[in-house]
Parts: structure tokens; sequence; C-alpha cells
């Protein structure tokens, strides 16, 4: 009777590196045969589509998509209190209009920047949307999320793209 096995495994190469092999192995009796492929290609291209299905392109943050699933997740008494943070870039449309969307661009990234500085590892910051950013903070009170806005301020301060200086507004809700 035939006994077929098809698994992925990794290994580390002798130079270091890590490769994804993927075994098929058939029994006949009292044979095996087996064949290796080495799919660490294939891998690599599969994990950069998950990582773009769920990142914002310009920013790295996580996209609208990936924080949707997450706060379905994450919206659970033991996370409580939870807050959100909501901020909307200002002057973006300014920017465009005046130096072009590259230089709009920059604005994006330089505050998405500012977010990430201020931001502790475990909370999530996301794109919302075209100049909207959202924040989702797990065992976090509304004035520890204030602290976070400020901190936010603070980074933002200094940093400007053709002399207008990043600014962005913000909205705090908290379920308790």
């Amino acid at each position: 009777s035939d006994t077929v096995i098809n698994f992925v495994n990794r290994y580390r190469h002798k130079d270091g590196s890590y490769r994804f092999l993927e075994w098929d192995a058939r029994r006949n009796g009292d044979q095996v045969f087996s064949i290796a492929r080495d799919i660490t290609n294939r891998k690599e291209r599969e994990d950069h589509i998950t990582y773009l299905s769920y990142h914002d392109t310009l920013t790295g943050l996580f996209n609208r998509r990936f924080l949707e699933e997450e706060i379905r997740r994450l919206d659970v008494a033991r996370n409580l209190p939870i807050s959100v943070i909501m901020g909307d870039v200002n002057r973006l449309k300014l920017v465009n209009d005046a130096f072009g969307h590259e230089k709009g661009d920059e604005l994006l990234i330089k505050s998405a920047e500012a977010l990430q500085k201020s931001c502790r590892p475990e909370d999530l910051i996301a794109r919302w949307g075209g100049d909207e950013f959202l924040i989702f903070l797990t065992k976090t009170s509304a004035s520890d999320a204030g602290s976070i806005v400020e901190r936010i301020h603070d980074n933002c301060a200094g940093a400007a793209v053709n002399s207008i200086p990043v600014s962005i507004s913000f909205g705090i809700g908290t379920k308790v």
C-alpha cells in the first residue's frame, strides 16, 4: 500500500541562511521514495504578499483591514480599559496642492514616524484612511491615552515639509 507524506520544514544552510524545503515521501512496501524541493523563494513571495495585505505601503504602518480584524479580536473584557486615538493630519491638502503629492506623502510619512516614536511596542497604529491614523490601545485609560497624544505633539515639534509644520489633530475615546 502507498503511504504519502508531504511536509515543509525550515533548516539552516551552511552559509548561515535559512531555507524552506517541501518534502514528498512515498512508501511502497519496504521502499521509500523521497523528493525535496527548495521553496524558499515561493515562501518569501507568499510572506511578502501577506505583509502587503496588512500594511500600508507608504508608511509601513498596519492598514485599516488589519486593524479592524485586531479590534474584533482584542475587544474583550480582560483588555479594558480600551482607548482609541484618532488622528487627522492637518494641512495635507494644502501641501498636496502647493507642493505636489510627493511632498504630501512626505508629510504622511513624518506623521507616521512621530506616531511610532510616541507609542509603546504593544500599541497598534494604523493608517485608517487618506490623512487619518488610528491607534488602538488595550489596558489604557483616557489619561494614559492623553499622555501618548502629548508625546506625539512633542515628537511632531520641529518636523516640517517645505516649512509647513507636521501637525495632527486628535480625538480620544475610551471604553471602560
